[in-house]
């Protein structure tokens, strides 16, 4: 086992809860893997019980660390409501004031508009809180309301509010308001749910598949060619990719972006240094050990969504199941049947790079901007794209 191995094994202990990053496994960091000639096991065990030490340790500190903030979070965002006055003062704080464009609703009109937060009107849970569908002047909504006493509170609102109010994009999730007194964001509603759920329902063709990923892409050349300053998403996940009635993409839940300045000449993101956020799977690991986030964060989560578009797989170890396929030339193997015939070769060099989107080295992430690097999922756009109309 080398030290990459035991690296990648700690990552997979890792888990981000509501935006907190934090260790959830007290077990042993264990493999089966079979030593080759001249192996040692004492030198793996050696190695083995570092690496445990070392993750116990930083275990310990996260944990001390998220009890803080949960104690500070209590005072500060842990209420019911939040003032007016509270909400101006942070907006002017942050030289922000809501666009004319961003509609203010009250906590009346929230409860009206979901029948008095009805179960019957709940469609999801996550960390900032519950998610109603909702109607707001005729308008059918999704709105996602702060959890009292929650791990996430006042800036997450802030910065998702900051964030998605200045995008304007086809797959991008439009914000239509916000309800200052608690902290609600409303959003237009998008009744097929999360890319994850449609997944699991089966019958998504390979055809709508790479559409899909076509139009997520196009939305990360939108985040990452923002200028003066580039825009990270940190937390892209199929849970956040919604759909349609038409199953047409949009990338949702902007509270963990970034705004991350541009070197103006040489065009390269300034790296960001902040605590490691987003959901285990997708978390670049990179950004995992130094906390340094870039664009390059959002490459490798990318390169995850189309792994698990392609395959259906699930597993927290879809990278390494892949890579060994792909080395076996067994690519067929690990193709999603479900999704259709899938064109051989593209496909085979979609996966490939997928899986350098993964890489550990963030030089080899193929930049999410360039054309030429991309050509394998523009050619399996045009073939779905001639497949569709063949059809009709």
């Amino acid at each position: 086992m080398t030290m990459q191995d035991v690296l990648s094994r700690m990552c997979q202990v890792w888990v981000v809860l509501s935006g907190k990053h934090i260790s959830t496994s007290k077990d042993p960091v264990e493999h089966n893997r079979i030593l080759g000639e001249g192996g040692s096991s004492s030198y793996f065990g050696t190695i083995q019980e570092r690496a445990l030490k070392c993750k116990e340790q930083i275990r310990d500190k996260l944990l001390s660390k998220l009890k803080l903030r949960q104690q500070e979070g209590c005072g500060s965002h842990g209420e019911d409501k939040l003032s007016q006055r509270k909400l101006s003062a942070s907006l002017k704080e942050n030289n922000f004031c809501i666009p004319e464009h961003v509609d203010q609703f009250t906590m009346s009109q929230i409860r009206k508009a979901t029948r008095r937060l009805s179960s019957k009107n709940l469609i999801g849970q996550g960390g900032y809180g519950p998610v109603y569908k909702g109607n707001l002047g005729g308008m059918p909504v999704a709105i996602k309301i702060l959890k009292p006493r929650g791990s996430q509170g006042f800036p997450e609102f802030l910065q998702e509010m900051v964030v998605l109010s200045r995008l304007e994009h086809p797959h991008i999730v439009k914000l239509i308001g916000v309800c200052p007194e608690s902290c609600s964001l409303v959003y237009e509603h998008l009744c097929n749910g999360t890319l994850l759920d449609r997944l699991k329902q089966g019958g998504l063709q390979w055809e709508d598949r790479i559409r899909i990923l076509t139009e997520q892409r196009s939305a990360l050349v939108y985040l990452h060619s923002s200028r003066p300053n580039a825009i990270i998403h940190a937390d892209l996940k199929l849970n956040n990719i919604l759909l349609d009635a038409g199953d047409v993409s949009r990338l949702g839940d902007f509270g963990t972006a970034r705004v991350v300045p541009v070197k103006p000449l040489e065009e390269e993101t300034i790296i960001r240094r902040t605590v490691p956020m987003g959901t285990m799977g997708y978390i670049d690991p990179v950004f995992l050990m130094t906390g340094k986030l870039t664009t390059a964060s959002d490459v490798y989560a990318f390169g995850v969504v189309i792994l698990q578009l392609l395959t259906g797989l699930d597993d927290l170890n879809i990278v390494e199941q892949v890579r060994v396929a792909v080395k076996m030339h067994a690519v067929n193997t690990v193709l999603d049947p479900s999704a259709g015939t899938w064109p051989k070769k593209p496909t085979g060099q979609l996966l490939k790079l997928a899986l350098r989107c993964c890489s550990w080295e963030r030089k080899r992430r193929p930049a999410i901007t360039s054309k030429t690097k991309w050509r394998s999922l523009h050619t399996l756009r045009a073939m779905s794209t001639s497949a569709n109309k063949t059809q009709k």
